[in-house]
């Protein structure tokens, strides 16, 4: 990476690296009483890294093209710090879009952190939110570790703690889920449910402050139960009896995504054994499985 130079009296390199690590669906998403739609990030090792190279271009480009969002965001980005308009993004790991990974969030904001680095400078997460506001409903990963998020309004709700210590075995479904008109779709949330939702948010506070695994977990499949209703999952039955018989802590769901997990405790010195014969299982049925863990 190239300092020192100057482009219009800013300082700049030539290139620099943005990163982000994606979520393994949600710990818990719904919707509260006062009608707004929430959901608890889980980071899991699965990450976007991009270069941001400054050129004199007009605007923005991808060396993949389909990630225009993140052109959209790194444009937004360069007028509002009164930039130069040129840059081109090069995307050196990525991961599947549509499966409930926040592939499109994660995208976003290595790329925003990308360009911001290359004029020498550190984005706020805050300022983060703001750019991403009016691209599309965008996961919590612009934070490090744990947070509830208003991902509609795409706006902090509460930073709850680093990522508790989780090994996860994902089974994905074929196919994709539009996140888009997933959000836009108008999902009948009765009262009853929304007061449930905010019953288990609280409940989810609680137990991050008090480093209560076993309950985060036990709250994490109950959203995943309850999000059956919008989004069924084939798996479910499969993984409910795998968690029974293999001991594992809970049940994981990408919400408007394709995957569902089993969680594991790492410090359980049984989880290696418990993770290999989950997958055996799954695979035996051929159910497509991977491993992740919590970063």
């Amino acid at each position: 990476m190239l300092n020192g130079s100057s482009l219009g009296g800013e300082a700049f390199s030539k290139r620099a690296t943005g990163q982000c690590f994606g979520t393994f669906g949600e710990l818990l998403q719904g919707m509260l009483p006062n009608n707004r739609n929430f959901l608890v990030t889980l980071p899991v090792n699965i990450e976007t890294v991009v270069d941001f190279e400054v050129n004199d271009a007009s605007r923005v480009s991808a060396s993949i093209l389909s990630r225009t969002k993140a052109c959209r965001a790194v444009d937004k980005y360069l007028r509002l710090n009164d930039f130069p308009p040129g840059g081109k993004l090069h995307f050196k790991s990525v991961f599947p879009v549509g499966k409930g990974l926040a592939s499109s969030s994660a995208d976003m904001v290595a790329a925003i952190r990308a360009a911001a680095r290359a004029y020498l400078h550190e984005v706020l997460p805050s300022e983060v939110e703001c750019i991403l506001r009016n691209i599309e409903p965008t996961d919590g990963v612009m934070y490090d570790g744990v947070v509830s998020f208003y991902h509609r309004d795409v706006e902090l709700d509460e930073r709850l703690g680093d990522a508790p210590h989780l090994s996860i075995i994902g089974a994905c479904r074929p196919g994709k889920c539009d996140t888009i008109k997933f959000n836009q779709a108008q999902h009948q949330v009765s009262a009853r449910l929304r007061g449930e939702y905010q019953e288990l948010l609280e409940a989810m506070k609680i137990a991050f402050r008090s480093n209560d695994l076993k309950e985060i977990c036990v709250i994490s499949t109950r959203s995943c139960e309850l999000s059956q209703t919008f989004n069924p999952m084939p798996h479910l039955n499969t993984m409910h009896s795998l968690m029974i018989e293999t001991g594992a802590l809970g049940l994981i769901a990408a919400h408007s995504g394709t995957y569902l997990g089993l969680l594991y405790d790492m410090n359980d010195p049984e989880q290696a054994n418990k993770s290999t014969y989950a997958q055996m299982k799954l695979q035996a049925q051929r159910i497509n499985s991977q491993h992740f863990r919590t970063v």
